[in-house]
């Protein structure tokens, strides 16, 4: 059911441990509010089915990814509901670390010894993803550094993140920086717009209820979506309903018509269509290969 209210992403305070300036955590939940906070976040999942909402990206859950949000960076991720309600017995799971920038003295990363490292910080401020060889490295040092505290764990911090800035094994998750700058002012009219569409992007939205939200009238509020995300809403709605269905399809439990009118679309030849679009290969294509997939892994 939509709501006929939005709201901006909520300010997360995390607490470390007493007399600890790291948080490392596993992490079994996937409902967590749209949110940011001030602290760094490295996050590596172990196992997990849903969609990864940061800024203004929207990727499908991988098991195994590796990836760095800088400060501020809005984010939430969401599980796949009917998945988990059919299969009570599996869990999310991924281990986070987070950290403020600061968090060993204000020009600790300004010595020319560690400027990659301020490098690394300066470009996850659009979300990092990392693969390769520098993803199999920090797998196993993660899964350590779970296991310690005081010194240890700073020292094992100081070395991910020593790999991370060296490797060119990365992309970004946000193809601009714009979305920090406008999130940490926490109350423009853009946060109550990907907070809203998030919440309801399965059902029937229109850009007048959508600028109704912004007080914008709605050739203004196609205006200022497009010269905050550099696309339009419809393009971005869109994009939040093919990852979602990307997500269906996958599992093996929708076909394709389920896929598309559960994602969010009422039209299966437009479902099509833009699934093509943004994914380069039809819906049937796609589920055709995933299924292909789990048979080889089974």
């Amino acid at each position: 059911m939509i709501t006929t209210s939005a709201k901006k992403p909520n300010f997360l305070k995390i607490i470390p441990p007493l007399q600890h300036s790291l948080v490392i955590k596993t992490d079994r939940a996937l409902e967590t509010p749209w949110h940011f906070h001030p602290e760094v976040e490295l996050l590596y999942c172990i196992k997990g089915r849903g969609t990864d909402f940061v800024g203004n990206s929207i990727n499908i859950i991988e098991e195994g990814e590796l990836l760095l949000f800088g400060k501020n960076l809005p984010h939430t991720r969401l599980g796949d509901k009917e998945y988990y309600q059919n299969n009570t017995y599996e869990s999310p799971e991924a281990i986070v670390v987070q950290f403020r920038e600061n968090f060993l003295g204000d020009s600790f990363f300004e010595v020319s010894e560690l400027a990659h490292l301020k490098d690394l910080l300066v470009r996850a401020s659009r979300g990092l993803r990392f693969s390769g060889i520098a993803r199999e490295l920090v797998t196993s040092k993660i899964f350590k550094i779970r296991e310690l505290s005081g010194l240890a764990s700073i020292l094992e911090l100081l070395s991910i993140l020593d790999v991370l800035a060296s490797t060119n094994d990365y992309t970004f998750i946000n193809p601009v920086d714009y979305v920090v700058k406008t999130h940490e002012k926490s109350s423009t009219k853009i946060n109550q717009v990907y907070e809203y569409t998030i919440s309801n992007f399965r059902e029937n939205i229109s850009l007048e209820h959508v600028a109704s939200i912004t007080n914008q009238s709605r050739s203004a509020f196609c205006r200022y979506f497009k010269a905050h995300t550099r696309k339009s809403y419809v393009e971005y709605l869109t994009e939040i309903r093919i990852a979602y269905a990307c997500e269906l399809l996958r599992e093996g439990n929708h076909d394709v018509t389920r896929a598309s009118f559960a994602s969010g679309f009422n039209n299966l030849s437009n479902f099509n269509r833009q699934f093509k679009k943004v994914m380069n290969v039809t819906p049937r294509e796609y589920r055709h290969t995933c299924m292909k997939k789990l048979s080889i892994a089974k």
